[in-house]
């Protein structure tokens, strides 16, 4: 993220999601920042506000919610599911599924795909007499 660039501001949901994510910084200690020490106790920043100032939260701790990470970072370029609506970044531009229900897609064709062609052999199959 560039100087340039906006900082993105949070909603009040996405700052509790965020809030969850900074007790798993390695550089979270008890509400303080080991990152921001120098010799005296430092608040979090990103504990209390509703902007991603800490960049190595952002660079680190927010990719472990990838939901949350595109609806902050990459708002141009996120697409919304068409099976559940969540956000998510596309790997092509023919993406429709966030990644847990393009599995789920993924089985269900497979599994009608399947079912086609067997129907189909057996019909086959039953011709030939």
């Amino acid at each position: 993220m560039g100087i340039k660039e906006k900082i993105p501001i949070m909603t009040y949901s996405q700052y509790r999601r965020a809030r969850k994510l900074v007790h798993q910084c390695c550089n979270y200690d008890g509400g303080n920042c080991l990152a921001l020490d120098d010799g005296e106790e430092c608040v979090c920043v990103q504990s209390i506000s509703y902007s991603l100032l800490c960049r190595w939260f952002r660079a680190a701790v927010l990719p472990l919610d990838e939901s949350l990470e595109t609806a902050l970072l990459h708002q141009k370029e996120q697409k919304r599911c068409t099976v559940c609506g969540q956000p998510f970044l596309p790997g092509s531009n023919r993406a429709k599924y966030c990644k847990i229900c393009a599995a789920i897609i993924h089985r269900r064709q497979k599994t009608a795909s399947d079912r086609k062609r067997r129907a189909a052999y057996g019909q086959l199959e039953m011709k030939k007499p």
